[in-house]
């Protein structure tokens, strides 16, 4: 019966020690592909790791690269591609068949306004047109008088005045009947008319369209609206933070929402000078190809990113940055060891992206004789 205990107390010896066995070798096998012990900035790697885990080396080297802004902005049409069709004088519409969207081309007759007081314009015209040769010619008769002192200088003056009154007169009433399309050196009685064609002072097309037929337009009343687009830019939304990195000349990239795919380019050419009430300022851009111009739709949505001025900066594989938490890493070669590499944890600030690189910044001293390991250094962190 005394024997017992010495049996159950060697079996649980037994037990404890291939416990502690098991553990002294987990952690052994841990230390392998860990941190050196006794540091956090250092890990130690085997060749055979090495190998193994499919890991590669890289260098640093040193380029130009650029940081973009991401913004957003919209297709416009600047001021002096939009007309708003507005008459001089007003006027009945009459044979108005234009709808939003369709194309008009400059001196095509748009729509016809009639009224009876464009007959009494050009009556006004013709009548005080018809008195102005009589009125020279008193004129001149009553100068002849006067310089022989056989009539009064008042009916040279009186004469003097009428005669520049009717001419003063033709000229006002010439350049009235301009405005609406009339010729008065081609105006006769029998050509007198009582509409007036409205023409577009442009190529584009219908925007909007605002009168009907029959409706009677007010002088200065709009039409319609018309747009043309023989030149279209980009308007961009910059965020008041960002406004002193761009300038005109910037490189800009953009993409609209049915072809995301394809990327259409363009310089800044103007930035605005004031910030509005939400904190953005207005970028205006010209894309660089006007031929790209056909492929876009005024109102149109952009997704854009500004390229700003390139600087020089150490850069590395984007594959070599390891993010931890809101931290940035590489890992370099420190130094070979029999069988292995001693590696340094190095703190970075990643900046531009290139194609394949992106630049870094840090506090260590780096140059491009550092080897960075490319791929792998994810599973050591």
């Amino acid at each position: 019966m005394k024997s017992c205990p010495k049996v159950l107390l060697s079996a649980f010896s037994v037990f404890l020690l291939t416990l502690s066995c098991t553990n002294n070798k987990k952690e052994v096998t841990d230390l392998e592909v860990g941190e050196v012990a006794g540091t956090h900035a250092e890990i130690q790697l085997t060749e055979q790791q090495f190998q193994t885990m499919k890991m590669e080396w890289g260098e640093l080297f040193t380029g130009e690269f650029s940081e973009e802004i991401l913004v957003q902005g919209t297709v416009q049409i600047p001021v002096e591609g939009m007309r708003e069709i507005t008459t001089y004088f007003g006027g009945y519409v009459q044979d108005l068949k234009l709808i939003e969207g369709q194309e008009v081309r400059k001196g095509e007759v748009l729509f016809t306004v009639e009224n009876p007081d464009f007959l009494r314009l050009q009556q006004d015209f013709l009548e005080t047109k018809s008195q102005l040769a009589y009125l020279k010619a008193d004129w001149e008769r009553q100068k002849t008088l006067a310089q022989e002192q056989i009539s009064s200088q008042k009916n040279f003056l009186k004469a003097a005045a009428d005669y520049e009154s009717a001419m003063a007169k033709v000229q006002s009433l010439t350049k009235q009947l301009a405005l609406i399309s009339i010729d008065g050196e081609t105006l006769t009685p029998a050509t007198m008319q009582s509409k007036i064609l409205i023409t577009s002072p442009i190529n584009g097309f219908v925007e909007e369209v605002v009168a009907v037929p029959g409706q009677f337009l007010p002088a200065a009343a709009k039409a319609l609206t018309l747009m043309s687009k023989d030149h279209i830019h980009v308007e961009l939304i910059l965020f008041e933070k960002d406004a002193s990195k761009v300038h005109p000349g910037q490189l800009v990239e953009f993409t609209s929402p049915d072809r995301p795919e394809e990327v259409l380019k363009a310089k800044v050419y103007v930035v605005g000078k004031s910030i509005n009430s939400q904190r953005q300022i207005n970028v205006h851009a010209d894309l660089i190809d006007k031929k790209e111009e056909a492929q876009l739709t005024p109102g149109m949505f952009l997704q854009a990113r500004i390229q700003l001025d390139p600087q020089r900066s150490l850069a590395v594989s984007e594959e070599s940055i390891i993010e931890v938490g809101e931290e940035s890493f590489i890992l370099v070669q420190k130094s070979k060891i029999e069988g292995g590499f001693t590696l340094q944890k190095i703190k970075v600030i990643p900046g531009a992206k290139g194609k394949k690189y992106r630049a870094i910044s840090t506090i260590s001293a780096l140059d491009s004789t550092t080897l960075v390991l490319v791929k792998g250094g994810f599973n050591l962190l």
